[in-house]
């Protein structure tokens, strides 16, 4: 502890002169010496200073040890996705915001703010913040190096910059093993990138090494985080029953935590996988069973519907699908919504009016999702879009829109990742 930083703040907070404090125990030099920390102080000096000040030295080391505590309850709350106590810990932690900036903590106390802040979603605040902090990274000690790169990987993949996430975690990947009690989320994030950018292998070897981690912390709700991407990426590969028995096991954890989101998403999942083998009938039993636990009209609730069309129209019952999706597309307030254009298409299959269908992509469905950013929807829909004008004999027109979805291609190629 850098009794002197402590000397400092309760001199000023008690707005007393260092004249003032110093008279007749020591030199107004001496004393400044004492508050930069850069000269060593006698055990006399030292207690009749404190004396003046009305502190205890032993009191001083406590408080600073017990913020020390606090700050890991605080991170090991948010790896928790415990909200209620990180909100506990986090309004108890901003009471010794003044009195940490006097101490050792200052950077770490600063970097478990930040990762609060990604916590809550805040990602315009958190961007303020990483901008004001990247100004004091020289003084970083190693641990706070990791740290740092860990939040800003966290932060670029709420920014939806995957290869930057795993560059920046990469950086720090020798640092692990040494703070691996400290911070356990490395490894979850790596394999969390590695899904988003569709590396099913990667995403399964790090997901693996995951759950061993959280296993040792019993931390129950990320183990059925990483069990989720797990299940997603044996399903891409081909591994059905491991997928399967893995959704069973998170449907079973959900059930009895009573977590309605774990369970909505594992049923999906498991909606997915069936839906994979083409078990048509099966996916639809879970994709209702999904769709119960939803809030209306949110992206998730539109995704379950787009499903559920998907699997109707395969099992031929089109006017189910129609009926449907008229309700459900007259909803919407703002037809330039991705969810709108997903629900337009099938509406148009379903229906069987491919003309209607090229001509509404055409004129909104592309270029909303040109709009948006979609490489996997302007590469679905240019695919579609130039295959009907060939078939229609218009090469102009299918050249062109060959052309954008080449393009959409080449992006990913260089990027790794349709979204």
């Amino acid at each position: 502890m850098k009794i002197g930083k402590i000397i400092n703040y309760h001199r000023k907070k008690q707005q007393m002169t260092q004249e003032q404090l110093c008279d007749g125990i020591c030199s107004i030099s001496h004393l400044s010496k004492i508050e930069n920390n850069s000269k060593e102080v006698n055990i006399e000096t030292l207690n009749l200073l404190c004396m003046k000040l009305g502190i205890s030295i032993e009191d001083e080391k406590n408080k600073v040890s017990h913020i020390k505590i606090k700050l890991q309850e605080f991170y090991d709350a948010i790896e928790r996705l415990h909200h209620k106590k990180a909100n506990t810990l986090y309004l108890d932690l901003t009471e010794y915001k003044e009195f940490v900036q006097y101490t050792e903590l200052l950077y770490v106390y600063e970097l478990y703010m930040l990762r609060y802040t990604l916590f809550l979603n805040q990602v315009d605040l958190a961007e303020k913040l990483i901008e004001k902090m990247g100004q004091n990274t020289k003084m970083f000690s190693e641990f706070e190096l990791f740290v740092w790169n860990v939040l800003n990987a966290i932060f670029n993949h709420k920014r939806n910059n995957f290869i930057k996430s795993l560059d920046l975690l990469e950086e720090v990947k020798d640092l692990r093993k040494q703070y691996r009690d400290d911070i356990t989320e490395y490894y979850y994030l790596k394999s969390l990138m590695h899904c988003r950018l569709g590396q099913s292998a990667l995403a399964i070897y790090f997901g693996n090494n995951a759950l061993e981690v959280f296993k040792k912390r019993n931390n129950i709700i990320r183990m059925l985080d990483v069990k989720t991407i797990l299940s997603i990426h044996l399903t891409e590969t081909g591994e059905y029953e491991r997928a399967e028995n893995l959704l069973k096991e998170i449907l079973d954890d959900a059930e009895l935590i009573q977590n309605t989101t774990i369970e909505e998403m594992a049923w999906h999942n498991l909606g997915f996988l069936y839906g994979t083998q083409n078990f048509s009938e099966k996916a639809l039993e879970c994709y209702y069973k999904s769709l119960a636990l939803i809030e209306k009209y949110t992206e998730s609730y539109y995704l379950t519907i787009g499903n559920i069309a998907t699997h109707l129209l395969k099992l031929q019952k089109n006017e189910q699908v129609v009926n449907m999706l008229e309700q459900e597309l007259g909803s919407f307030e703002d037809t330039t919504r991705i969810e709108y254009v997903k629900l337009r298409v099938l509406y148009f299959e379903a229906k069987n009016e491919e003309k209607a269908l090229i001509l509404y992509l055409v004129a909104d469905g592309l270029p909303i999702m040109e709009k948006h950013g979609n490489r996997m929807k302007v590469y679905e829909y240019s695919e579609r879009i130039a295959e009907y004008y060939q078939r229609q004999g218009d090469t102009l027109l299918a050249n062109k829109y060959l052309q954008i979805s080449l393009h959409q291609m080449k992006k990913t190629h260089n990027t790794g990742v349709l979204r």
